[in-house]
């Protein structure tokens, strides 16, 4: 009960100075902040300055009666508990009080401070329990819309903006900043809203000092500071500190962002006003840090993948003369089968390249692969597209065929990944281990390997098939079902999901929980590729 106290604020309206007096040093002994005011018209106006946790009113007063005065507080303030403590009280009195919301009616002279004690005790509690519902519901309800918004897939700064707008409803701070990790742990401001100029155009040259944050955090999960000032003066490297006060800053809120049990970055939380970060604070944001954490490397992900999507032709205008003779020497293969027809189209590709690309950047994400390089992004991106080259090879009465191929006829289908393979082989001849053409001819003969050994031509099992194949082979799965084949109708992204699952043994476990974890986002390539 003594912590329930602490903070806890009582009203006393009385008109008599003495009573006023004695109930004030009896209950601010007991640990309670008192105000006290002499009728019904001064307790109105203090609280409309003012938040308490308890009336206790008298019922006989000038100006305003106590009855008028809890008329008006049922109105005004439904949620806030009274007392009524009279000398003069009626039954009418009674009925009046317990009609507008009034929590006890006690009489005076109090012989037994006891019995007033316990009911404001139980008053406060039950205001208490009732505001921490009444919070519980609207943190929910706050929940629901920043996890809405942060599943939307939107980028870094997108993200960042909603967090700014929405947390302001809930935490009261007057400047946010996002502080990612690069390389060797340095920190780096990425992101910056505040209600002070102050620095806003200056976000690149802050200096973060890593000291104060990495190391802070390697035994706690957020850092409340209630005063700037006096935490420099014990903490005099917190360089960031500094710059918080320079803008006016005089309290900060501290909180890691994890992903992976690794931190990534910080977000900072800073006030103009000391100690106004409180634990309910503290509570809802570790409910949702963590989700925070995964949207803004979600969001990154998609920015660097956009990124390496829309200067792609130019990394190829630098790509070296090795890569120029490999580019030729595809394009001579593909010119030798010319005469053979390929029903796949552009839009195919485009989205086979995109998928292919997207997963793999995921799993150097979340796996942390170290296979994944650039190099490996790049080849990939090119070699993809070539993963059904073999097809041209296949006479076009089953390539084209409308409905199920005999099993004759798919014993035939099936050779058109050697068929692809010994074409990339014969171009790549002169061009060395480095060619890209060695990741193509991976992919052309193993994309229809299945991680359960299931697959052709040869069989292979687990992570005997090339990387680049795993992921080729759910890229080209997923849009083999939602898109027409002379076979078949085009499945929707939900119909497809769900044939998926229920073969998920044919695919890499890992790849598959990042593919399904994130299917939306392949939903979205597709939808953008199919337009012819």
């Amino acid at each position: 009960m003594i912590n329930e106290k602490k903070d806890s604020k009582i009203l006393i309206v009385d008109d008599e100075a003495m009573i006023r007096k004695v109930l004030k040093k009896y209950l601010s002994e007991k640990g309670y902040f008192i105000e006290t005011v002499n009728d019904g018209l001064e307790a109105l106006e203090i609280l409309e300055k003012e938040s308490f946790d308890l009336v206790l009113t008298d019922l006989k007063m000038p100006q305003m009666s106590g009855n008028e005065l809890l008329e008006s507080l049922s109105k005004n303030y439904p949620n806030l508990p009274k007392i009524v403590l009279t000398g003069y009280g009626t039954e009418k009195d009674i009925m009046l009080a317990l009609k507008t919301g009034a929590y006890d009616f006690l009489t005076k002279p109090i012989t037994d401070f006891n019995i007033l004690e316990h009911s404001i005790e139980k008053a406060i509690k039950s205001k208490k329990l009732n505001d921490e519902k009444n919070l519980y519901i609207d943190q929910l309800q706050q929940l629901n819309e920043i996890f809405s918004m942060l599943n939307k897939g939107k980028n870094t700064k997108d993200i960042f903006d909603s967090l700014n707008v929405t947390l302001k409803e809930i935490i009261p701070f007057n400047k946010l900043a996002l502080i990612v990790l690069e390389k060797d742990d340095k920190p780096n401001v990425k992101l910056l809203k505040s209600d002070t100029a102050l620095f806003i155009n200056e976000v690149r040259t802050q200096k973060i000092d890593s000291c104060s944050l990495v190391e802070t955090f390697e035994n706690i999960d957020h850092l409340k500071i209630n005063d700037l000032a006096e935490y420099i003066k014990t903490n005099p490297k917190a360089k960031n500190i500094n710059i918080l006060i320079e803008e006016g800053m005089l309290s900060s809120l501290i909180l890691p962002l994890v992903v992976n049990n690794e931190k990534r970055g910080f977000l900072i939380f800073a006030s103009k006003k000391s100690n106004v970060f409180k634990q309910e604070h503290i509570t809802f944001l570790n409910s949702i840090v963590g989700q925070i954490a995964l949207s803004i490397e979600r969001g990154e992900l998609l920015f660097e993948n956009e990124k390496h999507a829309k200067h792609l032709e130019h990394l190829v205008d630098e790509r070296t003369m090795q890569i120029l003779k490999t580019q030729n020497s595809t394009i001579f293969a593909l010119s030798s089968l010319a005469e053979k027809r390929d029903p796949e189209t552009g839009d195919h590709l485009a989205r086979m390249r995109n998928y292919s690309v997207l997963l793999a950047q995921m799993l150097k994400y979340i796996g942390n692969n170290k296979e994944i390089t650039n190099v490996f992004l790049r080849d990939l991106y090119n070699s993809s597209i070539l993963h059904d080259i073999g097809k041209v090879g296949i006479p076009d009465g089953i390539l084209l065929k409308e409905g199920f191929l005999t099993k004759e006829e798919f014993e035939v289908m099936k050779t058109h990944s050697e068929i692809g393979c010994e074409a990339l082989k014969n171009a790549s001849k002169d061009l060395g281990e480095d060619s890209f053409l060695k990741m193509s001819m991976d992919i052309t003969l193993n994309h229809h390997e299945a991680y359960d050994g299931s697959g052709y031509p040869n069989g292979l099992k687990g992570e005997e098939i090339p990387l680049s194949a795993r992921i080729v082979t759910i890229a080209d799965i997923y849009d083999a079902l939602t898109t027409r084949r002379p076979y078949k109708i085009a499945f929707s992204h939900e119909e497809s999901i769900k044939i998926m699952k229920e073969n998920s043994e044919k695919y890499d476990p890992l790849l598959f929980k990042i593919f399904i974890d994130n299917s939306e986002e392949f939903n979205g390539i597709k939808k953008e590729f199919s337009n012819s």
